[in-house]
């Protein structure tokens, strides 16, 4: 996609000067969430790490269009080298963007549709990427990571190309914004909550994973066909899912912001306490596992949207512990991030880096602990302790020394 930049007057005279200017705040006109409303509208933002305007690239994100992507669900990559892959799935690796803005009392407005979804997409990466780094991501983590803008992207061609969906794409190392098609709400690729918990993946996988383009922790948990022991491989999945929608809460404060997009999807995924779908315990995990070993090929599509079922228990558990006394969410998901690589043989990174079964991985205990033990403060330890013994029916104790004798909260029990 090729858009002509209409640049301010400075800027113009910079670039007939043979200069370019330094990066820094800009006024943009982007759709962002209007927080008084619950709305999304065209709202006048600061946007501050931008390097290059007219292609949106900076530190935050780096666009690319007219990407041309076919993947084959029947053909098997693991084995590849990482740049035969992008050979073999690229066909168009697509160009830098160039949007179109005109510039008035000093603020840049997008000129067409593609110009003002970029510019909000990237102006979304980069409050996704500052919450990260206030919550102790590292800076060099995730820096000008690109995303495929409306790429068209295959996985067979009877079905036709993917719309309607925004991912985060290890094997790639990009994230994935697909062309709007039938949703009639918020685009995915212009809601901010989406980007954040599409960036909430992407630090999943920097820090559990190592920023692995093709991790071979599930293929070392699900080495035969029917997956036998599926512990870790499900867990994974679901905490993924769970963690990085508690991101998007972080990033927004939406507890809907699914429903600002996709209504049915966001309701099953309200983070609200509801205690038939926020109760659980090791024995009803078991009971699942159980079927997925008799059934495996009926599970893999089960689990398709059980995943997100199970994630969700664990962002409402973490949004709850958030509302303890003497915490917040900020300082839970703080503990989060620190779960995933800064707490030695506890940590995430550790379990999936030496769990030869998933089965260390694949337990709530396991999880939990690693979450509470990355708490830098006993009130948040101690809400931590709380809410999660209470929804998985766990011993606040066993996970943390300095949770002996907080007792679980009773909203399950």
């Amino acid at each position: 996609m090729r858009r002509k930049l209409f640049l301010p007057p400075l800027a113009a005279l910079l670039l007939l000067l043979g200069c370019a200017p330094e990066a820094g705040p800009l006024q943009m006109a982007v759709l962002d969430l209007d927080p008084g409303t619950g709305l999304y509208d065209l709202r006048v933002v600061e946007v501050r790490t931008l390097e290059d305007v007219p292609a949106l690239r900076g530190e935050a994100a780096t666009p690319i269009g007219s990407a041309v992507i076919r993947l084959d669900s029947r053909r098997l990559y693991d084995g590849m080298s990482e740049a035969a892959f992008r050979a073999a799935v690229l066909s168009e690796p697509g160009a830098p963007v160039e949007a179109q803005f005109v510039e008035q009392d000093g603020v840049l407005y997008p000129s067409d549709f593609h110009s003002l979804s970029l510019a909000t997409a990237y102006y979304h990466f980069e409050k996704a990427r500052a919450y990260a780094l206030a919550r102790g991501l590292g800076a060099e983590k995730l820096r000008s990571t690109p995303f495929y803008y409306f790429p068209a992207l295959t996985e067979d061609p009877a079905e036709g190309q993917l719309a309607d969906n925004a991912a985060w794409f290890p094997m790639l190392r990009s994230f994935l914004l697909f062309p709007h098609k039938d949703l009639q709400g918020i685009p995915l690729s212009m809601n901010q909550g989406v980007i954040a918990h599409e960036y909430g993946h992407a630090i999943f996988n920097a820090e559990v994973l190592n920023g692995a383009w093709f991790p071979d922790v599930l293929q070392r948990w699900c080495d035969d066909p029917g997956c036998s022991d599926p512990h870790g491989s499900l867990m994974m999945g679901s905490v993924e899912e769970g963690f990085a929608d508690i991101w998007a809460l972080g990033v927004t404060g939406d507890l809907r912001f699914i429903n600002r997009s996709i209504e049915p999807v966001g309701d099953r995924r309200d983070l609200e306490f509801n205690g038939s779908r926020h109760c659980y315990s090791s024995a009803a995990w078991e009971a699942e596992i159980e079927q997925a070993r008799t059934r495996p090929y009926q599970w893999a599509r089960y689990w398709g949207s059980r995943r997100y079922e199970l994630g969700t228990m664990w962002a409402s558990a973490l949004y709850h512990a958030g509302l303890e006394p003497g915490t917040d969410l900020d300082r839970v998901i703080e503990a989060l991030l620190a779960s995933y690589r800064s707490t030695g043989k506890a940590s995430l990174a550790h379990l999936a880096a030496t769990d030869r079964r998933g089965r260390t991985f694949g337990s709530f205990d396991s999880i939990a602990q690693a979450i509470v033990i990355g708490a830098k403060d006993e009130p948040t330890a101690h809400a931590l302790c709380k809410v999660l013994g209470d929804r998985f029916a766990l011993d606040p104790a066993a996970l943390d020394p300095r949770c002996d004798g907080v007792a679980p909260g009773g909203d399950c029990r």
